[in-house]
């Protein structure tokens, strides 16, 4: 993978090409001490050099602009993102024409403080590679152990400032749930809220199928709103299903005719299990959502 890094001022319209390898940030930078900034990570399909997809393009940048307005940064200019989203791109198409699939991460941090005061937001863009670990979810699932988010649900409506819907560069609790998971002989977590409502994955949202029914829990309920889980949702009618947002249990997940956590790069993984119970297993519609949410 190109070591490729786009570094961005929100105040200018200029991009500066750098050395991913490199060190870029002062260590008074807000993000390195804090994680006082936002991020999204897109999924780019490659067809050809000169056919490149980015899937949800459109509904990243909405949430980066939302993330940034919960965390009053500057809001970010379409143009200037998408340039370096595509400056990195064509960079990375260029350096290997045969790549198939990567992923961009783009962020953008509070910054440090400027002389005199005030801060100074920056940003970068780099490429991730679409790994095995990520090739190894999506064809075979993953198992997940339940656990407590420490907050009822709907906390959010009443509590904005735990930022429970931005997608924040804030995340030792998920990296720990995750480690947390992984220690009890299972893949992932999946978050519940302290009185039983099922949320997210540390990395994901969960989408389950009840007949010809999607259902994911409500975004509302505190959780991040999936980009992933909007895109299938969005073309839900021509899988011949319903789509719907809903207050789902452990039991709901447990008895589902098939359960996903869907995200960016790892497109939709089967739910085998959870908390040790077997979840039934659709196949045939993971191979459906993953070839649909590749296709942007």
């Amino acid at each position: 993978m190109n070591e490729i890094l786009v570094l961005i001022d929100p105040s200018s319209p200029a991009l500066e090409r750098a050395d991913l390898a490199a060190a870029q940030l002062p260590v008074t930078d807000l993000s390195a001490h804090r994680g006082d900034g936002i991020f999204e990570t897109v999924l780019v399909q490659v067809e050809t050099p000169d056919e490149v997809t980015v899937v949800s393009r459109g509904r990243h940048f909405e949430r980066f602009r939302a993330s940034a307005s919960a965390l009053e940064l500057p809001d970010p200019d379409p143009d200037l993102w998408n340039r370096a989203l595509d400056t990195v791109i064509a960079e990375v198409v260029a350096a290997d024409p045969s790549i198939t699939e990567f992923g961009v991460r783009y962020a953008c941090s509070r910054g440090g403080q400027k002389p005199g005061g005030g801060q100074a937001p920056r940003g970068w863009a780099f490429p991730v590679p679409v790994d095995d670990s990520i090739q190894r979810v999506r064809a075979q699932g993953i198992s997940a152990v339940s656990l407590d988010r420490g907050y009822d649900a709907y906390l959010g409506s009443k509590a904005p400032w735990l930022l429970i819907g931005a997608k924040t560069l804030s995340y030792a609790v998920n990296q720990a749930a995750g480690r947390y998971a992984v220690e009890r002989g299972a893949d992932e977590a999946l978050f519940v809220s302290h009185d039983g409502v099922v949320l997210e994955g540390p990395t994901s949202n969960i989408v389950i199928r009840r007949g010809d029914h999607l259902l994911t829990p409500d975004p509302a309920a505190g959780l991040l709103s999936g980009t992933t889980q909007r895109l299938i949702f969005d073309h839900a009618a021509g899988l011949g299903l319903t789509a719907e947002y809903a207050d789902l249990s452990i039991a709901d997940v447990l008895s589902a005719d098939g359960a996903w956590y869907v995200s960016s790069m790892r497109t939709a993984a089967a739910l085998r299990e959870l908390d040790g119970n077997p979840i039934a297993v659709d196949d045939d519609l993971t191979t459906k959502l993953q070839t649909l949410i590749k296709a942007g």
